[in-house]
């Protein structure tokens, strides 16, 4: 239903692996880092297969070791590979469409039916692992790359929000205020190509594709059909997965949810609060104010939207007054916070024209160490070593986290801390508070998320 990433004609698997070969040696006999980037530039058969080796949220989830060691133990390998090219091979295990012991067989059957020279064996390898050595830092190859002509893998730039804090807003002067609940959800971008064949993205505000939203892209193309609408766009909102009541979000529901790679989520709802031309989104800026583009959604979803898909509601403020009862509301509901967007052009960056009011705070961390005691399992009674807390830097001062994780959480962390210390996670305080000594500390710290591939993903 949908295309995949980077999806176009290949080359032959051999061809493939022997022009790589060929471009690293290259580039590895330059000194000249200008000509290294213009090399680079200039080898666009092997741009797809460098975009899936560099690209940041992709992975293969196996080594050259892993497979190594499974080809030793074979009797014989089948050389009937079903893959004819490299990057189908490398979609298949990022995707996760082959795991474990189907994804061993097929790389060790890829490699005994197209590595025939030492070079050919040597660059796949490389390839595997993520890491071709060819001297040039990893920014830079990104950079190269979005620079291409292909705008799949351009940076996404997304409208981020200042915190409002102290800041009086005029709320009698234009261009006016509107005001809207702060979804505790996963930030959700969804490209949508319709002009020729009907083509749905979704990813992070990072750009990580996600591969769990079946049931909201059918109904995407539900209402393209429904609106016959023939423009590109992109739709900027939060896949939510709401408790039993339906009335607060649960965000370590649709955090885990969202992040499968071969399952579809159960229950999303995608809350969608902007509707932006393609070439503004891709351009980070244009003219049409978000009041006019709130038309545009609201047409496009209609009155009575398909189960997967909301329309975020927004209030246009008229005074301090009422951004106040908001605010109550918001506190009584049990709300993350607001949201406040100006009725302005659409800008793909951090901006002062949309502001955050929040209860809590969320700040990312990097797991300095991490705390241990044994505690008893109350299913078993037995004595397990679990993880008691991890250990932050707040404004130069170590702060203790302990909330958040679950048991299982505890103790796979226990059991191998290099899954946590120094990766990032996300904490949500209240506020700051200060020790009787001067320290600063967090009141009502608690982990919110932690991203163990050592970067945020979503």
């Amino acid at each position: 239903m949908f295309k995949r990433f980077f999806s176009s004609l290949q080359p032959h698997a051999t061809e493939q692996l022997e022009n790589l070969y060929k471009i690293v040696q290259s580039v590895n006999s330059m000194s000249s880092t200008i000509q290294k980037r213009s090399l680079l530039a200039e080898s666009q058969s092997c741009h797809s297969t460098l975009k899936r080796i560099y690209d940041p949220h992709l992975r293969h989830f196996l080594s050259s070791k892993t497979v190594q060691s499974y080809i030793q133990k074979l009797p014989h390998i089948n050389h009937g590979s079903q893959y004819n090219s490299l990057d189908q091979l490398l979609d298949a295990l990022s995707s996760r469409t082959i795991t474990g012991k189907e994804a061993l067989e097929a790389v060790a059957a890829f490699y005994a039916t197209y590595c025939k020279t030492e070079a050919q064996k040597s660059i796949f390898w490389r390839v595997l692992d993520r890491n071709l050595k060819m001297g040039v830092s990893t920014k830079t190859i990104r950079h190269l790359l979005s620079s291409t002509n292909d705008q799949r893998m351009t940076l996404v730039q997304v409208a981020l929000a200042h915190t409002l804090g102290k800041k009086k807003l005029d709320f009698t002067s234009t261009p006016s205020w509107y005001a809207s609940q702060k979804l505790d959800g996963i930030r959700c971008i969804t490209l949508v190509r319709s002009k020729d064949d009907c083509d749905i993205q979704f990813m992070s505000r990072t750009g990580r594709p996600f591969c769990s939203l079946q049931k909201v892209g059918l109904d995407i193309q539900k209402r393209l059909k429904e609106t016959k609408l023939k423009e590109d766009f992109v739709l900027d909102g939060e896949i939510c997965v709401y408790n039993e009541s339906g009335k607060n979000e649960v965000f370590s529901a649709a955090l885990s949810q969202i992040r499968k790679l071969n399952e579809e989520m159960e229950v999303p709802i995608y809350q969608i609060f902007d509707f932006i031309p393609m070439d503004v989104f891709i351009n980070g800026f244009g003219e049409i104010p978000f009041s006019c583009r709130q038309e545009r959604l609201k047409a496009f979803l209609g009155n009575s939207p398909p189960e997967h898909l909301r329309m975020v509601q927004q209030v246009k403020l008229t005074s301090e007054d009422q951004l106040n009862q908001m605010q109550e509301e918001a506190a009584k509901n049990g709300w993350e916070g607001l949201i406040l967007r100006r009725d302005v052009a659409y800008e793909g960056k951090r901006t002062n024209d949309l502001l955050k009011v929040k209860e809590w705070e969320d700040s990312e961390y990097i797991v300095k160490s991490i705390e241990t005691s044994y505690q008893r399992m109350p299913d078993t009674g037995e004595d397990k070593l679990v993880l008691k807390s991890v250990n932050i830097e707040h404004k130069g001062h170590t702060v203790s986290v302990g909330s958040g994780f679950s048991m299982n959480e505890r103790i796979a962390y226990a059991n191998d801390p290099s899954l946590i210390i120094g990766k990032p996670i996300t904490v949500r305080y209240f506020s700051e508070s200060f020790n009787r000594n001067g320290t600063i500390s967090l009141r009502f710290p608690t982990v919110k998320a932690v991203y163990e591939q050592g970067e945020r993903d979503v």
